[in-house]
């Protein structure tokens, strides 16, 4: 008998500790294709538009801390895109891949509706070649930034199992970035050594950069099928140089949920 109670308080214990510690993590793949703006005057005074292709993957757990109002999450873009000027007779390629991760505590409102605020570090690098230079054919991208993030979720049934949309917007706050200034050639930062200036301070000021995602996950048989538009759009006037990265996808991917301990 003494046996039998002390394996089911084991087991009890054992239980506990499981509901306890057992996290959930949701994953969302997508990939996109849409639309691209690129101005760089460091490589040409023109606006290059055409193909934008972006592959993204967030994730999302609740904190260990928090009392289970706080997610933690991190996002992660890819960003390709091949151009063309307005006559037609020069070609961008521009590439752009980016890191973040933060904190969001949210609020549920009552049934339906949960909204959140928090902040995150985000880090960036990327390049645009034109084809048409032969002086300075490449402009290097290298940065990093705090993002303050605000989200939206209305929860609801799809055919009876659980469906939500969401609109988030995440926005740069204060950061780091690498431009060389108005006439500086990258023999000079890197043979030369006139490295002076290179580093900027960044902040909606010089930089009104910001990224919005509005997507819709619904079930769809045993998977979750999620359907949105992703907005990114990365500005700035540094060193006597401006440009703006302006990307509008339709993106479709898919979302998992996973248990761990």
């Amino acid at each position: 008998m003494r046996n039998t109670l002390l394996y089911i308080i084991i087991l009890l214990s054992a239980l506990t500790l499981h509901a306890q510690t057992t996290k959930e993590t949701i994953r969302t793949w997508a990939w996109g294709v849409g639309r691209g703006s690129v101005l760089d005057t460091y490589l040409s005074p023109l606006t290059y538009t055409g193909t934008n292709f972006t592959l993204f993957l967030q994730t999302e757990r609740q904190a260990r801390w928090g009392h289970g109002h706080v997610t933690v999450q991190a996002i992660y873009t890819g960003q390709g895109a091949y151009l063309h000027s307005p006559t037609d007779d020069g070609k961008d390629i521009d590439a752009e891949l980016s890191a973040a991760g933060g904190w969001l505590y949210h609020w549920d409102v009552g049934t339906h509706w949960r909204l959140s605020l928090g902040g995150m570090i985000e880090g960036s690098g990327g390049f645009t070649y034109n084809t048409r230079n032969s002086n300075n054919p490449a402009q290097a991208r290298l940065g990093t930034d705090l993002q303050a993030s605000a989200r939206a979720e209305y929860a609801f049934k799809f055919f009876g199992q659980k469906a939500s949309a969401r609109l988030q917007l995440d926005g740069q706050a204060l950061g780091m970035q690498f431009s060389p200034e108005y006439g500086q050639s990258y023999y000079e930062i890197f043979s030369l050594g006139h490295s002076h200036g290179i580093i900027h301070l960044t902040h909606p000021g010089n930089c009104p950069s910001a990224r919005m995602q509005a997507t819709v996950t619904l079930p769809v048989k045993r998977t979750r099928l999620t359907l949105g538009w992703l907005s990114d759009v990365r500005q700035s006037k540094l060193g006597g140089l401006k440009r703006h990265a302006w990307r509008n996808t339709f993106i479709i991917g898919y979302t998992r949920q996973l248990r761990r301990l």
